[in-house]
């Protein structure tokens, strides 16, 4: 899928299972152009299906795996106890220690939240 900045540039996406997508690192500077067969993404969130309908599919990256298909885990935080879980694969399961460090919130991200991390915004980010 791709999706039109407001810098001019266009960002791209590969769509997941779990209601994820993986963004790609590099950015086009014309439309349809995107990276297929690279693997060098710069973030992977859970995107709203309704906002999956607004950009458009603009080429096919095929898997040479079904690992490539599944997101990494995810982490969950419980607000109250402070307590992590992670998310893998459609389980959740408790951290073991610190495991939970470094890993994406698991939450699902509307359109514009996806364009002000890819021009750059890190306020969303972990």
């Amino acid at each position: 899928m791709e999706i039109a900045l407001p810098d001019g540039t266009f960002a791209y996406g590969r769509v997941l299972k779990d209601a994820c997508v993986a963004f790609y690192r590099e950015r086009g500077a014309a439309e349809e152009q995107p990276p297929i067969g690279s693997r060098d993404f710069e973030f992977i969130v859970g995107v709203y299906d309704a906002v999956l309908r607004r950009w458009p599919v603009v080429g096919h990256d095929p898997s040479a795996t079904d690992d490539e298909d599944w997101p990494p885990p995810s982490q969950i935080e419980d607000v109250i106890s402070g307590e992590h879980q992670i998310y893998d694969r459609g389980k959740t399961r408790p951290a073991i220690g610190d495991e939970w460090q470094g890993l994406e919130r698991a939450t699902v991200w509307d359109e514009r939240h996806v364009v002000d991390r890819l021009l750059g915004d890190r306020r969303w980010e972990s």
